[in-house]
């Protein structure tokens, strides 16, 4: 194949641009290449690479640091996009280098660290891009501390990470001084609650009760009449269980069956179950603080009563 045209099937793959180890493999002399860049044709990029095709765009520009600078890895903003992460903005490139390189790439913020290890770096779209967690954390440092948490609870919501991915990162790069640590660890400290291991509609759940100002119940509460079974959550003192009811699983008439046979057998015990579903605790959570509170007041008040009796 002609070796120009070989160069630019590597480079329309690669934001238009190509390393010079590539264009000497494709067939091009080290004169050839020079006289390339001195008629206009190329543009150096940096000390490994050129550009010889104008392709815009964040990404394309991207993926063609990735494509020249050693070792270079998808990050922040950029990272977000190719995540989708929601909450965030679009449209800056950037990527992570080594920090003992002083690399440049122009039209991408190129950020040095020394602290990114294999298992904080995933594919998306054949480019190395920094994982969720780690994107999370990188980006802490830029937003305000409302704005993190409501990109970490969409983000828990959705099961694309986990409150404890993301802790295992943290603890693995903190540092002191280290910027936005103090306010992420902040965060996940706030947000935890709720079984360790629990469901998505389980920590949520969890949260609504807290940010509602309630205690915090017993959570995977063993029921006292029943070995081996549990509660989702639970108030002894009150006698009240909550149980966080999926759709999916309610989907089975057995399962449904069986839920019903429980709530009778805690009433004949003196206990009240209420359930509520991934639509009230994400669409209504200020009611499901409303009616556990209330619930919880009336078994307060029968106490009251029975000991003024």
């Amino acid at each position: 194949m002609n070796p120009d045209r070989l160069v630019s099937e590597i480079a329309a793959s690669q934001g238009g641009a190509i390393r010079h180890d590539q264009a000497r493999k494709s067939g091009l002399s080290k004169g050839q290449i020079d006289r390339r860049v001195r008629d206009g044709r190329w543009t150096v990029l940096g000390h490994f690479g050129y550009r010889i095709i104008d392709m815009p765009g964040a990404l394309n520009l991207v993926r063609a640091a990735v494509a020249t600078l050693p070792d270079a890895v998808v990050s922040h903003d950029t990272a977000a996009e190719l995540h989708d992460l929601p909450k965030l903005r679009r449209g800056e490139a950037t990527v992570l280098v080594h920090s003992r390189t002083t690399h440049e790439f122009p039209g991408v913020t190129v950020r040095r660290c020394h602290d990114l290890l294999d298992e904080h770096i995933v594919e998306v779209d054949d480019l190395p891009v920094t994982s969720i967690p780690r994107t999370i954390v990188d980006l802490s440092r830029f937003l305000t501390t409302r704005h993190l948490g409501a990109v970490l609870g969409s983000v828990v919501a959705d099961r694309r990470a986990g409150i404890s991915e993301v802790q295992t990162v943290v603890d693995q790069i903190a540092r002191k001084g280290k910027p936005g640590i103090r306010k992420l660890r902040w965060i996940l400290e706030e947000r935890d609650v709720g079984p360790k291991d629990g469901t998505p509609l389980e920590r949520i759940g969890a949260e609504v009760l807290r940010n509602g100002g309630l205690p915090d119940p017993k959570f995977e509460y063993p029921i006292p009449w029943a070995a081996g079974r549990r509660f989702d959550a639970a108030y002894p003192w009150a006698g009240l269980a909550i149980e966080w009811d999926s759709r999916r699983w309610h989907e089975l008439a057995e399962a449904f069956a069986t839920d019903r046979e429980r709530d009778r057998q805690a009433l004949l015990h003196g206990w009240r179950v209420v359930r509520f579903t991934w639509i009230d605790v994400t669409r209504t959570p200020e009611e499901v603080v409303s009616t556990v509170r209330q619930l919880l007041g009336q078994r307060s008040a029968s106490i009251v009563d029975h000991s003024a009796g």
